[in-house]
């Protein structure tokens, strides 16, 4: 057995919360440290006990378990339940459940143990503190091994807490990744973009939108105040951001219009405060969070969203923007500038647009994309 070094089992498991594709080895891990085939995640949630999360070299093995169903006829599950076993904070094993002789006759044993050429099982049991369900971690003996030894249990004792814990955390990191997505794909559809700034007003950060939207108003440097580009606004949008920072009186002006260097149609500008703690801490910088500049271009053409509605025409995110946009007169080339993808990306995406929707030529696609928009 490998020698034991629980901060790198449980550094691994909290880095598998933000990198959830690194989980299989950090279960690995552990199951090597404790003698054991490989390692498995059970909520005991009937809603999601088909849901677990196993490492790579017992796959069969949980995909047969969740997917197969045998997770309804676990008879450890249901004598926990019973006897009161399966309580947070506690180390099981197979002992604590059935003897011997009671395994060789028990159905769950017989027709799945067996055949998947296991043995004793180890696990800790925690509780999901968003709902309080219990969440199991187990290790798997191969059928070649005797029962867990003191050492080992200890260890499963040891880093349990933290399995559960950062298992719980890859799900919220999931939920916010996909809110994050939600909210980047509305300001796109939106046509708006945002600019993150410190409590100094120095930029942080520019959304792919908002660099773009900028072009020919705005000087954005990360590490820099934002600059008006159009010099006889300088002055002005320099009291607007002096009004909007967090150690200002707030708020004062709220908003902005921005002329375009050379001339052309204005640039909105929206200050929206970010409360709490500075997210880009830096010495100094005082407290506050900063401000969130949304960028919009107030007389674009307004259109609503038709993307969803592709979407369920069978298209993948991308070829629906593709199609909108193309379908709405852009060429390859501006969509691919606009994506900031290759040319050829888009080319392929479109092809997949004309197959999916049984359409040949760009024409066709304008008439649909635009029966759409008159929904």
């Amino acid at each position: 057995m490998p020698g034991f070094d629980p901060l790198a089992l449980i550094d691994a498991c909290y880095a598998a919360a933000v990198e959830p594709e690194t989980w299989s080895d950090a279960l690995d891990g552990i199951a090597d440290a404790v003698g054991a085939r490989g390692a498995v995640i059970v909520s005991h949630d009937p809603a999601r006990t088909a849901q677990t999360l196993a490492s790579e070299r017992i796959a069969d093995v949980n995909l047969d378990y969740g997917v197969g169903g045998w997770w309804q006829h676990d008879t450890r599950i249901r004598l926990g339940r019973e006897r009161g076993i399966m309580r947070p904070g506690m180390v099981t094993v197979d002992e604590m459940y059935l003897t011997a002789e009671e395994k060789r006759a028990d159905p769950f044993f017989q027709h799945f143990i067996d055949r998947h050429r296991l043995a004793n099982l180890c696990a800790y049991v925690g509780a999901d503190p968003m709902d309080r369900h219990t969440l199991s971690f187990s290790a798997s003996r191969d059928v070649r091994n005797g029962p867990f030894e003191g050492a080992e249990i200890e260890r499963m004792g040891l880093v349990g807490p933290h399995v559960i814990r950062a298992f719980r955390l890859t799900a919220l990191v999931g939920e916010m990744r996909r809110e994050a997505e939600g909210l980047t794909s509305a300001l796109e559809r939106m046509r708006a973009g945002i600019v993150v700034l410190d409590v100094r007003g120095r930029v942080r950060l520019v959304s792919p939108v908002a660099e773009r939207l900028a072009a020919g108003y705005l000087a954005l440097r990360t590490g820099a105040e934002p600059e008006a580009a159009e010099p006889i606004d300088s002055a002005r949008f320099g009291r607007f951001l002096a009004d909007v920072l967090p150690e200002r009186s707030w708020p004062r002006q709220e908003t902005i219009l921005l002329r375009r260097r050379g001339g052309g149609r204005p640039l909105y500008v929206e200050a929206l405060p970010l409360r709490g703690a500075d997210p880009f801490p830096v010495a100094g910088a005082g407290l506050g969070g900063g401000v969130v500049l949304l960028l919009r271009d107030l007389l674009a053409p307004s259109t609503r969203p038709i993307e969803p509605l592709l979407e369920q025409l069978g298209l993948t995110r991308a070829e629906a923007r593709v199609a909108a946009l193309v379908g709405r007169g852009a060429a390859p080339r501006e969509v691919a500038e606009q994506l900031a993808v290759g040319e050829s990306t888009v080319r392929s995406q479109l092809k997949a647009v004309y197959g999916k929707l049984a359409i040949r030529r760009q024409s066709e696609l304008a008439v649909f994309i635009t029966r759409l928009d008159s929904l």
